[in-house]
């Protein structure tokens, strides 16, 4: 046998044996990748909103004629149209049980301009009106979640700062302080997840507080009164909320998170 013979031999038979020997090796296969997490409700949540907001102030007012008193009193009720925006903010917190069902509890502040849309006039030219300055609400949310996607209906306590409004012959002039006032909201809203952890939100919301009430001099011989029966405020809104799951994820400490 040639040395040629005897080299290309052996080269064949080490070709041999690693083939034999892969084909015993176990096949490495990758771990399949964790399953993306699931979307949850539950938690803190902070947020931004703005709004339109209009609807009506009706006020009782009195003119007596020649002095405050009995004598000469003239009884009138109005009703003065509302008009304006809100921005504001707004944070909560929510619990999500296991059918689904979503409770929560949401916290917000409103700069407003809301303002009389007409004059509404009273006997010698004189009106009331409520002009909205501040309107903060404190409400519980119920709900239920479709994955992303959570339906909700609203409720709760409405307090603002109310400034009375008047007018006299066309001119306009606020009469009295501002005052704070509570009453009540309600209303329905949707929110959605746009990712994990932010949502967008539409809501319509009903509050009603006590108009304001004013006093004036409406001519020489005139004094006027005006108690605010009711300032009612249909808001329609849209706002994003940031979800905040934990502390420590929210400063970037995940080993914080509770």
């Amino acid at each position: 046998m040639s040395f040629r013979s005897f080299v290309v031999g052996a080269f064949a038979s080490v070709l041999a044996v690693s083939a034999v020997s892969a084909a015993d090796l176990p096949i490495y296969k990758a771990p399949p990748p964790p399953p993306p997490p699931v979307f949850s409700w539950e938690g803190f949540h902070i947020g931004i909103s703005g709004s339109y907001a209009g609807g009506d102030s009706s006020h009782y007012s009195q003119v007596y004629l020649l002095s405050p008193g009995p004598f000469l009193a003239i009884p009138t009720t109005t009703s003065i149209g509302t008009s304006g925006y809100l921005v504001g903010y707004q944070n909560g917190y929510n619990w999500v049980f296991a059918n689904n069902v979503v409770v929560g509890y949401e916290s917000e502040f409103n700069y407003a301009n809301v303002h009389p849309t007409n004059t509404g006039a009273y006997y010698f030219g004189a009106s009331a009106g409520s002009r909205l300055q501040w309107l903060g609400m404190e409400r519980l949310r119920f709900g239920y979640a479709f994955g992303r996607f959570l339906p909700y209906i609203t409720g709760g306590l409405a307090y603002g700062k109310v400034l009375p409004y008047g007018q006299f012959w066309g001119s306009g002039f606020a009469v009295n302080r501002s005052v704070w006032q509570a009453g009540f909201a309600i209303g329905a809203g949707v929110e959605y997840a746009i990712l994990d952890n932010w949502t967008v939100k539409a809501e319509y919301i009903f509050t009603r507080m006590n108009g304001s009430s004013s006093a004036s001099i409406a001519l020489p011989f005139a004094y006027r009164t005006a108690t605010g029966n009711h300032l009612d405020t249909n808001i329609a809104r849209v706002g994003v909320n940031y979800q905040i799951r934990s502390f420590g994820a929210l400063i970037g400490m995940p080993e914080l998170g509770i």
